[in-house]
Formats: C-alpha cells, sequence, structure tokens
C-alpha cells in the first residue's frame, strides 16, 4: 500500500446554505476585480451550488471546470475557490492551507526549465491549473518524450491530490487530444461542471 496516500481534502463542516453564500461572495470579489458587475441568475446559482457540494462531500478529488464558450466564469469560479479555502484557513488553528495556482503552459515550462519547482507543484495539496488544452501535449527534454500534464494529473490521483482544472475543450476534444487512455483517467479522477451560454464579459 503507498504509504503516501492520504484522505481527500475537504472544507470543514459548514451549513451548506453558508458555504454557498460564502463561495457566491469570492465569485462577486472575482468579477468585481475585473471591473464588472455580477450578474447573479440561476445558471451561476446553480453552479455555485454544484461546487460546494463538491467541496464538502464524499466526491472525486477532482473538479473540471469546462466549455467552449470563452467567459462563463470558469476562471472566476475556480479562483473563488482559491479564494474561499485561503478564507476558512485563514489562521486557523488546523493550519494555514493554500490552493496553489498555475496555468497548463506554465507547467510544460517548468517541466524542462525548472523540474524541482514542477515536482513541487505536483506535490501539493491543493492546486489549480488553468487553461488545459492550450499547452502542448508532448516534449522533448534531451531527446526523450515526456507529457508534463499527463505525468502530473497521474501522480496526484494516485495519490489522492485535489486537482481542480479549467478546459475550453469537448469531452469529445480531450479525448483526440490526450487519447483515450488519457480521457478515460480523466473522467475517473474528475468530476464535471459543464459551463455554456453567452459571455459574461459583454
Amino acid at each position: 500500500m503507498n504509504q503516501h496516500i492520504q484522505a481527500r481534502f475537504k472544507l470543514p463542516n459548514i451549513k451548506q446554505e453558508d458555504l454557498e453564500q460564502m463561495l457566491l461572495n469570492c465569485y462577486e470579489a472575482e468579477v468585481v476585480k475585473r471591473r464588472m458587475k455580477l450578474i447573479q441568475d440561476n445558471v451561476t446559482e446553480g453552479r455555485i451550488k454544484k461546487v460546494a457540494k463538491w467541496l464538502t462531500g464524499e466526491y472525486k478529488t477532482g473538479l473540471l471546470l469546462y466549455g467552449a464558450s470563452c467567459g462563463t466564469g470558469k476562471t472566476t469560479i475556480a479562483n473563488a475557490i482559491c479564494t474561499l479555502i485561503s478564507y476558512i484557513y485563514d489562521g486557523s488553528y488546523t493550519g494555514r492551507k493554500n490552493v496553489y495556482k498555475t496555468t497548463a503552459i506554465n507547467l510544460v515550462k517548468l517541466y524542462s526549465d525548472n523540474p524541482d519547482e514542477y515536482r513541487s507543484m505536483a506535490n501539493k495539496e491543493l492546486l489549480f491549473i488553468d487553461d488545459l488544452g492550450v499547452e502542448a501535449v508532448n516534449i522533448k527534454v534531451y531527446g526523450n518524450e515526456f507529457s508534463p500534464v499527463t505525468e502530473l494529473l497521474y501522480n496526484r490521483y494516485d495519490r489522492n491530490l485535489v486537482t481542480i482544472l479549467t478546459s475550453n475543450l469537448s469531452d469529445e476534444q480531450m479525448k483526440d487530444r490526450y487519447g483515450a487512455r488519457i480521457d478515460d483517467r480523466l473522467r475517473e479522477m474528475f468530476d464535471k461542471i459543464h459551463f455554456q451560454g453567452p459571455s459574461y464579459r459583454k
């Protein structure tokens, strides 16, 4: 048995409606940060409810926020999750917790330019990777071929580490890009929330 496997992180006992409101507040703060106004429609509220349940329940270790439409709030809600976790654990007797943020492109760059930082990122308890699908799937280092993002996801899956992803790829595009084997692992590892509809940036 792998001694590095740990229990899946989840937020402490907080009433569901309170957690949803806290997450919505964090979401609004992210929107305001971009000099936009929160559109609190049924779609947004539905996504907030789903994310709040994932944060507190016995769900998969990964959360994939995906959909082809740009500006629908994928990155915004992922950042809101990061802010919420930092807020809840700021000064907590259980110790501080932060969600480390990076992009898929940056992970690929770190793999060849700074392997130690790449390994450090891969081992973070909580990790948010933005824009899966725009990075190079495979790279060559000293003539050998590697797949930095998929290697990292395999490692995190094996160790039960929480991973949040955003992507503009559809299910079919994900399968075409990474292959059936990786796609199958992603389905096993991630709960998914599909984002569609008009952009909130207009």
